[in-house]
């Protein structure tokens, strides 16, 4: 079927009669006059009279076809089709609509954004659509929260709901968006079912193993799938801060941080001074440039100052490009106040590497050039009178054999009213002595000692090792993999064994490899205690010199003081759940997002653990952490949400690969602007004409000039 963008030009095809006009007008009959030399040359000339008179004839057909030509070029003739289950206008149809808002869709060249452009396109597309059609618009990042919309006739009720909509910050899901599709017009009762996915083509977000199996659900359901690529067809470059991360070495005077930045280079070609910033509490501290290789990343290191004992927040920024959502990366810094610890040395010996204290206090605080926020005081058992335990954060009996009475009650009130205390264990500890004056403090009841005395792999006696529980422990949450791989490394030749029934509400943070409790924790009314059932130095076992026991130690004083949150607060990404454990005196936690809308968080059971879950990290930025509208020394003051730069890679998905994913399904893929009508969006193939003829006229132009000369 051929149509005209401009048909009133046809009329230019009656210029065609113009050389006809003048042809016949050459053509009149002159007077003839009769004389025999004339009638001599015109016998003689007969034969060049005839060619004479094909060449007019053949100038005639040229020149009125290179005027019916031309006005056809300009009217621009195109041949409209149906193809690939596209219905002609009576054919009722129900069309679901997939909006790509993932944050590649932000993706602005010179002028607006894809995202608007699919809006637009979506618009385009219902206003196509007749009274007797129905459709439905979805997004294809929300699908897990939204409800499925149902088939609407109303076009006002789906202009407006395309209107308010807005681009998102998540990768691209098309499959679950297909399958969203699949669903809605499963319902429909119209025999002609049709699938519009308006998106920019790239390739992150296309399982390919889904086509397997759902290729058949859409060819089953759909009549017709039609893609728009908003981008145009054109390859798309971009470039990303994909990772960051922040270091702070904490000193007796100052904080001193460093940040590893990652700038990746999604362009085929080499990117020159590329200007990075870091921002600290909206104040620029630093700033380098980047020279990246094609299709290639680079880290560069920045160092600033810090506040102690505050918390901090920043960016690292790049210079904007084409795609700025993933030029910012957030992070969070918490440089802790310091904790008190009081380490009470039970078997304290001349020789102070022997002394039953000498490795805790390195794992608490490993030097004088990189202290940390624990800051440990040593006594011995006959010093023990002159210290106030509520002076201090968190106390450790260290292999102590008795304590007076008067200390007991205290030690009892002090944990009680919201302190911490570590029992470890020795050759001092008898198990009733213990049992009757920390009965009320100790997770269980000691009951006896057991010595592995063997290393040989023949003995039934082999030393025990190290294993975590499940779920992982909060505690043990900032160990590395490295460093949770050298639990089973540790050696226990002697350990004590606890009756198997708790005494209040314990858990077991380590186990040894005969599934018999090494750490557990007790909460004891608004204080913890914690039982380790060996000792703390090397008279039972090699753990204090293995890599794990400084961050387990540092990390189990926060923990227990409520100062869990790591100093480097993880990111977040976006649409990914935030997590935090639940003390038992908390009931409520408030989470305000970076637009400053908060929410109120009830604590709920995950893995039989009261903890906190929000869910709503919509938005990148940072994330204000209070209770009762107030910072809580338990929960980490702010906390970072980034998006996820997979999306980052503008890499796209060939027609080709499209193709065969779908096979046996009626595809049909555009990359026209919207601006060029709704034909396309539709689904309709056009062909252009007007470029053909007007080619085909010059070539008529170039006959006619050749043969009129001759």
């Amino acid at each position: 079927m051929i149509s005209f963008l401009n048909p009133l030009l046809l009329f230019g095809i009656l210029g065609a009669a113009i050389p006809i006009i003048i042809h016949l007008i050459n053509k009149k009959k002159a007077i003839s006059h009769k004389f025999a030399a004339i009638d001599f040359i015109l016998q003689t000339n007969k034969r060049i009279s005839v060619k004479f008179k094909l060449r007019q004839l053949i100038l005639l057909i040229l020149r009125a076809s290179l005027i019916a030509f031309l006005a056809i070029a300009l009217a621009r003739p195109f041949i409209k089709n149906f193809i690939g289950g596209t219905p002609g206008k009576d054919v009722p149809t129900s069309n679901a609509i997939i909006v790509d808002d993932s944050y590649s869709m932000q993706y602005a060249d010179n002028h607006e954004s894809f995202f608007i452009s699919a809006k637009n396109a979506a618009k385009e597309i219902i206003n196509n659509l007749t009274k007797n059609d129905d459709a439905a618009v979805i997004t294809s990042s929300n699908l897990g929260s939204q409800v499925l919309p149902e088939l609407d006739y109303d076009k006002k009720n789906l202009l407006n709901f395309i209107e308010q909509l807005q681009p998102g910050f998540a990768t691209t899901h098309i499959v679950p968006a297909l399958d969203a599709a699949v669903e809605i017009l499963t319902s429909a009762k119209s025999s002609v079912k049709r699938i519009f996915l308006l998106t920019d083509l790239t390739r992150n977000g296309w399982d390919i193993d889904w086509f397997k199996s759902g290729n058949e659900k859409l060819r089953s359901h759909v009549s017709n799938i039609h893609i728009i690529d908003l981008s145009k067809g054109k390859e798309l470059k971009n470039i990303a801060v994909p990772h960051i991360e922040p270091q702070i070495n904490v000193s007796e005077r100052s904080a001193e941080s460093t940040i590893k930045v990652v700038v990746s280079n999604f362009t085929p070609t080499r990117v020159k001074n590329l200007l990075a910033q870091v921002f600290l509490d909206q104040k620029k501290v630093a700033q380098g440039f980047f020279n990246i290789e094609a299709n290639a990343s680079e880290t560069k290191e920045f160092y600033f100052s810090l506040e102690k004992g505050k918390g901090h927040t920043g960016w690292v920024e790049i210079s904007e490009d084409n795609l700025s959502v993933d030029n910012k990366r957030y992070f969070a810094i918490n440089t802790s106040n310091k904790l008190d610890a009081l380490l009470i040395d039970g078997d304290p010996k001349t020789n102070i590497y022997e002394s039953e204290t000498f490795y805790l206090e390195k794992a608490l605080n490993p030097g004088r050039e990189h202290a940390s926020s624990i800051k440990p005081t040593i006594c011995s058992i006959h010093e023990v009178k002159n210290f106030v335990f509520a002076n201090f954060d968190i106390v450790f009996f260290c292999n102590v054999e008795t304590l007076p009475l008067e200390k007991i009650h205290e030690l009892d009130k002090f944990v009680k009213e919201g302190g911490s205390v570590i029992f470890s264990l020795g050759n001092k500890v008898d198990s009733n002595y213990y049992n009757n004056s920390f009965g009320t403090l100790l997770p269980h009841r000691l009951h006896t000692a057991r010595t592995f005395s063997s290393d040989s792999p023949l003995s039934e006696e082999q030393p025990l090792h190290l294993k975590p529980t499940e779920p992982i422990h909060p505690a043990l949450r900032i160990l590395s993999e490295t460093n949770m791989s050298t639990l089973s490394s540790v050696k226990f030749y002697r350990v004590f064994y606890v009756d198997p029934a708790p005494l209040g509400n314990c858990k077991t943070i380590l186990s040894f490899s005969d599934d018999t409790p090494a750490l557990i924790e007790r909460q004891v009314d608004r204080g913890r205690c914690v039982l380790f059932t060996s000792s703390i130095d090397r008279d039972w076992t090699d753990m204090p010199v293995k890599p794990f026991f400084l961050p387990l130690i540092q990390q189990l004083c926060r923990f227990l003081t409520g100062n869990i949150a790591e100093e480097i607060q993880n990111e977040t990404l976006v649409k990914h759940d935030w997590q935090s454990s639940c003390p038992e005196d908390i009931n409520s936690l408030e989470i305000t997002n970076p637009e400053g809308t908060r929410a109120v968080l009830q604590p709920q059971f995950i893995n039989n653990e009261k903890a906190f879950l929000y869910n709503d990290t919509n938005l990148p930025g940072i994330y204000s952490v209070t209770v009762d509208g107030k910072p809580h020394p338990q929960f980490p003051q702010k906390f970072p949400v980034n998006v996820d730069t997979t999306e980052s890679n503008l890499d796209k998905i060939r027609q080709k690969e499209l193709t065969a994913l779908m096979g046996g399904t009626n595809l049909t893929i555009t990359t026209s602007p919207v601006s060029e009508g709704s034909e396309a969006l539709m689904g309709e193939a056009k062909k252009t004409l007007w470029v053909t003829l007007l080619f085909l006229t010059l070539c008529i132009l170039f006959v006619e000039s050749f043969v009129s000369r001759k």
